[in-house]
């Protein structure tokens, strides 16, 4: 083995996604440090930065950037990310983000729905408050399926709903497949419910900003692409380094301690899979366990552009329900090409969020749920279209046609091995608390039992923010600032 295929340093850290490459600069940059660049390495399985950060700045007919990962700052009053946007020379927060909340427009099959009109709004009100009581009220009951309490609430209080209330509420209440990528009759009823702490405000300029933010901070030679880890062995004594990290090209990386930043997903895997991680020795019964405790959803995005605007431009939101009757559960994998409203969906209307760039025609943003996302990340643009016309057909406004897209850009997320799916999802029965607990070492703060110099990052390992690129980015800062304090 010659030179180049061995590598010692201080700090390894897997993965160059937000928490990665947050963990490096944290390490390199606090005043606090005496890390310096030739002792940090951050390698990354893929041939970019950014992980489930990547802005499409080329595609667009219309020069939108489009965020096929994530595209929102959420909780916008203590987001971190947010705050660190506001600090750049060339962020305009007029210009380069917007509240897209304005209540939804919804259709059926039928037309368009009046939520107002018929009270449908407050009676899907009195819905997610049923939700929060059933379970505030006794934490030891039994967790369900969003699908499953759903039906609850609808059956206690039918005598007092209308049939257009209780039908147009639980399809309505499906618009949570769009937060976790996963559908309703497998989320979780006792984790639905999230606290938000402020708006969402969607991100038009692209959130790669924090990506080259970060990167800027980082020498390049600390950054080593196409850099996929294969082996974690702890019980490494060579080079005077604890850690040995076995890449998939050969190389060998000797280290004191080690930041593992993958996706859940990859987590996940066994260590037989060509895209697993062998640990030697073993993760402890804690962790394993943990990992499989929580389930990873598959949120994904289909773009379609038009030469002119047949739709409401002045909505900011669109949503169509799902048909009522479904011949299989919606959580199947499909086999063959769906059929029209068989899923819920979610559309982000570019034609409102740019209103002030409208020249001619403009994009629909539509977010997609599994099992849908895999089936559309695998197939054409011509097979993404065949579903979604007579779907966007209900959007048409009178007077006008509905156009066959210029362009359709497609995410791959599912089809990426070294991503597999978006972010963490709660299935029924999962329990998030006990892998935050073991990947933050929120238990005696030691990181791996037996093995402190072990430390995990990522939307996945970190509480508030979870899911979030903000979570993401302070769970990176936060072991960044252990691996400081640990060598100080």
């Amino acid at each position: 083995m010659s030179n180049a295929d061995i590598k010692i340093v201080e700090v390894a850290i897997v993965g160059a996604g937000v928490a990665g490459l947050k963990a490096a600069q944290t390490i390199l940059c606090d005043s606090r440090s005496k890390v310096k660049a030739k002792d940090v390495l951050v390698l990354e399985a893929q041939n970019r930065v950014g992980g489930r950060i990547l802005t499409d700045r080329t595609s667009s007919k219309f020069a939108y950037n489009y965020d096929l990962g994530a595209a929102w700052f959420h909780d916008s009053l203590t987001n971190v990310v947010l705050k660190e946007a506001t600090k750049l020379d060339n962020f305009n927060r007029e210009q380069d983000t917007y509240y897209d909340d304005k209540d939804a427009k919804v259709y059926s099959q039928d037309g368009p729905v009046d939520l107002v009109e018929t009270k449908i709004n407050r009676v899907y009100d009195d819905l997610e408050k049923f939700i929060e009581l059933y379970f505030y009220n006794d934490i030891e009951v039994e967790d369900m399926s969003l699908k499953e309490i759903t039906n609850k609430y609808l059956d206690e209080y039918r005598n007092i709903l209308t049939d257009e209330q209780q039908k147009y509420c639980r399809l309505l209440v499906r618009h949570y497949e769009s937060w976790y990528g996963i559908s309703w009759d497998i989320i979780s009823a006792k984790y639905v419910l999230m606290d938000h702490h402020g708006r969402d405000l969607l991100n038009k300029n692209g959130y790669d900003f924090i990506i080259d933010k970060l990167k800027s901070d980082i020498p390049n030679e600390s950054i080593l692409l196409n850099a996929q880890v294969k082996v974690i062995d702890r019980s490494n004594k060579a080079h005077s380094r604890k850690i040995l990290l076995e890449l998939s090209s050969g190389i060998k990386v000797y280290c004191n301690y080690v930041v593992v930043t993958v996706p859940q997903s990859i987590l996940q895997l066994p260590q037989s899979d060509p895209y697993g991680i062998t640990w030697e020795p073993a993760l402890p019964s804690n962790f394993q366990e943990a990992l499989s405790s929580i389930h990873f959803g598959s949120l994904g995005k289909v773009i379609f552009e038009f030469d002119s605007i047949w739709w409401d431009k002045n909505e900011d939101r669109f949503t169509v329900l799902a048909s009522e009757t479904q011949d299989k559960p919606a959580s199947e994998p499909i086999t063959s090409h769906p059929k029209p409203f068989d899923y819920h969906t979610f559309i982000v209307n570019f034609a409102s969020v740019h209103k002030e760039n409208i020249l001619r025609g403009s994009g629909l943003v539509i977010l997609t749920q599994s099992p849908l996302t895999e089936y559309l990340e695998s197939h054409s643009k011509e097979d993404a279209w065949r579903y979604y016309k007579p779907i966007l057909e209900k959007l048409v406004v009178p007077g006008s046609t509905i156009s066959n897209p210029i362009n359709t850009i497609i995410t791959d997320w599912t089809q990426n091995p070294y991503i597999r799916g978006s972010y963490a999802a709660l299935h029924t029965h999962d329990d998030p608390s006990s892998l935050v607990i073991q990947l933050s070492g929120e238990i005696d703060n030691t990181g791996i039992v037996g093995h402190p110099n072990i430390r995990f990052a990522g939307e996945h390992a970190i509480s508030d923010g979870a899911g979030c690129v903000h979570g993401a980015y302070s769970s990176g800062q936060r072991e960044g600032e252990w691996v400081i304090q640990d060598m100080n």
